[in-house]
């Protein structure tokens, strides 16, 4: 059974967890991405209903797939399911290589789910009804804490993308720019609130503050029911900012209600981190691996299509995004750092660890091995 069976039934169940407060506000508009994995009730009651009702649809296929980014044999084209966690534009890398045809040279024919989070499409993974996942690193993370086995077969892009929004009127009236020393700028948000989604952003804006010696008690946070409520709150001043992924910045900008006033990777751990990967489990790695490398292929040049912002590139990305002008979408792929050799490195790992074990994904004292090997390989980006 595929994911879109059981979808349905997975609709309206979520409630975030944690933040002082919800504030849930109705948007109309094209479906918003988040940034970090969103550990929520609704991950945790979906998951568990995806498992129970969904059978393996994995094709197990005796046909020989071509190296990645070759010509594919006469044999037939490998069926494929993946799971996208979010909406994001480092996973429309998914969109692209199947727009632009990398995945049918790959001999691979693929159909993409975007599902609930990172514990449905993980669910999915483990119970067969997908063989790929796009997911982050920390999602990844939270499930080998718990003793799931995923592997990380390549890297899309390093760093942690999120972005603090600030409004505009806030930046206007406290003389705030861009340009200032990173101290001065998370100094003046002192008396701000942030309209938050998960712990992971209430995390980093708290890594900015102790980075910069402001107290955390002058920024408190507002928890937000989505994403669009989330820009809602900034555009209409119930909050000052909020930190998100790109697309979800650039539409406060072009809003014309908000500013990139930082970026997460101005903070240390967090340059180098492994951030966007492309998920399978071990056995599935190893029953197929030539499937593997032609996945991993298909997406080295979507990456690298993505990453270089070609015209063809940013029209295979437009229908996920409709309500965003090419030009928009071109300046928002320039602040993702893409890693289109999709190599992962050990530093990147050790600080995605790092942010785990801030944001209590992976538990004080909890042992966790990210050699490569255990979580991560570059055995098929080679």
């Amino acid at each position: 059974m595929l994911i879109g069976t059981c979808k349905a039934s997975l609709k309206d169940r979520g409630t975030e967890v944690g933040g002082s407060m919800r504030i849930g506000i109705g948007v109309a508009g094209s479906l918003l991405a988040g940034g970090r994995p969103r550990i929520t009730v609704a991950g945790i009651l979906a998951a568990s209903l995806l498992a129970a009702c969904g059978s393996s649809s994995s094709s197990s296929s005796t046909s020989t797939t071509a190296a990645a980014g070759s010509t594919t044999t006469s044999s037939a084209p490998v069926s494929i399911t993946l799971a996208k966690a979010i909406n994001t534009e480092p996973f429309a890398t998914a969109n692209v290589a199947q727009a632009l045809g990398y995945f049918k040279a790959g001999n691979l024919n693929v159909k993409i789910e975007t599902v609930a989070g990172s514990s449905v499409a993980n669910a999915a993974l483990q119970s067969g009804s997908v063989q790929f996942v796009l997911a982050s690193s920390a999602a990844l993370l939270l499930a080998a804490a718990k003793n799931i086995p995923l592997l990380a077969v390549g890297g899309i892009d390093k760093g942690d993308g999120v972005q603090l929004v600030v409004s505009n009127s806030w930046i206007k009236a406290h003389n705030l720019s861009a340009s200032m020393p990173l101290a001065e700028r998370i100094k003046g948000l002192e008396g701000t609130t942030l309209a938050t989604l998960s712990t992971s952003d209430k995390s980093v804006m708290q890594d900015f503050l102790s980075t910069e010696n402001v107290p955390a008690s002058t920024v408190k946070d507002v928890s937000m029911s989505s994403a669009a409520a989330q820009l809602a709150a900034v555009q209409h001043g119930l909050a000052q900012e909020f930190i998100a992924s790109p697309p979800n910045s650039s539409i406060a900008v072009a809003g014309g209600y908000g500013t990139v006033l930082a970026n997460a990777k101005e903070l240390p751990y967090l340059s180098d981190e492994a951030y966007d990967i492309l998920i399978t489990t071990p056995a599935y790695a190893k029953a197929h691996p030539a499937v593997v490398k032609a996945m991993v292929g298909a997406f080295q040049k979507a990456i690298s299509a993505m990453s270089q912002q070609t015209p063809a590139a940013i029209t295979a990305m437009q229908p996920l995004y409709p309500t965003l002008t090419p030009a928009v979408i071109k300046s928002s792929l320039t602040s993702i750092t893409f890693t289109p050799t999709m190599q992962q490195t050990q530093i990147g790992w050790n600080d995605a660890l790092t942010f785990a074990q801030k944001t209590d994904l992976v538990k004080p004292g909890q042992s966790l091995d990210v050699s490569e090997g255990s979580v991560w390989t570059n055995q098929f980006s080679g």
